[in-house]
């Protein structure tokens, strides 16, 4: 099965993302790009970014992946909960290509008490066994560059 997303650039550091699926467009921001610095884009004053990061669309794309294996599990344990959410952060490395090196994800759950066994079976099913995105950071890759002519 392939998964397929166009990116295109859209002047300065800005680009749109648009999935295979069919769904909305999605703005990545490369506000610390070209001369403009992290802390420059985080300043009061300074650039305003106009979507997330590369880098943290991956992490979004891991808490929504995880996310949707806690909902359907701990719906198939009819556990009642009335609200989810999910922090992922992640420590990069100093040198480029700065990859993640270490990931942490934190689930909050409401729900009664007697519901944490449940989500911590969920939790552990969805990172080991279901999340894609999740395994897919943990797993050996091939990687193939083409390029095409310019038009």
């Amino acid at each position: 099965m392939t998964t397929r997303v166009t990116v295109s650039w859209h002047g300065e550091n800005r680009f749109v993302g648009v999935g295979g699926s069919g769904g909305p467009p999605v703005l990545i921001n490369l506000a610390s790009g070209a001369g403009v610095s992290d802390a420059d884009a985080r300043a009061p004053g300074g650039p305003t970014p106009a979507g997330p990061k590369p880098t943290e669309l991956l992490l979004i794309a891991a808490a929504a992946c995880t996310g949707l294996d806690i909902v359907s599990l701990l719906g198939k344990q009819r556990v009642t909960f009335t609200g989810l959410e999910i922090d992922v952060s992640g420590e990069r490395a100093e040198d480029h290509p700065r990859i993640f090196t270490d990931l942490k994800v934190l689930y909050r759950l409401k729900a009664a008490p007697d519901a944490l066994p449940h989500l911590e079976r969920a939790a552990a099913l969805s990172m080991d066994k279901y999340c894609g995105v999740s395994l897919s950071l943990k797993a050996a890759k091939t990687w193939r560059c083409e390029v095409e002519p310019p038009r």
